[in-house]
């Protein structure tokens, strides 16, 4: 019997950044620490990707997609559960109108890796305070 599916986590936030400054805060490793973890650099499709929160917590996956600037994708999976739970965030930076960028996530794959609504909703709260974290570190004054 197929899982039933279990809507992605779909968020978007709007900052007066360039979408520059945006694709340099969700890849360069210095400044992901900023407002998320540690974290390994983007570069290439097919290259490990782990956010390290500490205390032997962290996430381990693989760039899937890549368009420099624009987007990335990579899997997510706890370390240290067996099976291994895992799912699939993708980030995109767009122009936004009047200057400024928008700037979505999408975290999908619940049910394929076995995860649960309960799941899904406590990352959803955990993602939009990380969300609210790039926008305050983006914001700030020069």
């Amino acid at each position: 019997m197929a899982a039933e599916p279990i809507a992605p986590i779909h968020l978007t936030v709007e900052t007066t950044a360039s979408p520059s400054a945006v694709w340099t805060a969700l890849t360069d490793p210095a400044r992901v620490a900023e407002w998320l973890t540690e974290a390994s650099p983007v570069r290439r499709i097919g290259d490990a990707y782990r956010l390290d929160f500490g205390e032997g917590t962290a996430v381990e996956g693989v760039v899937t997609e890549l368009e420099p600037g624009r987007g990335f994708a990579h899997t997510w999976a706890w370390t240290g559960v067996e099976p291994p739970e895992t799912t699939r965030v993708t980030w995109t930076v767009a122009s936004r109108d009047g200057g400024g960028s928008v700037v979505t996530l999408i975290h999908d794959g619940w049910a394929a890796a076995g995860l649960d609504e309960a799941t899904r909703d406590d990352h959803a709260g955990y993602w939009t305070g990380y969300l609210e974290d790039l926008v305050a570190i983006l914001e700030e004054p020069a």
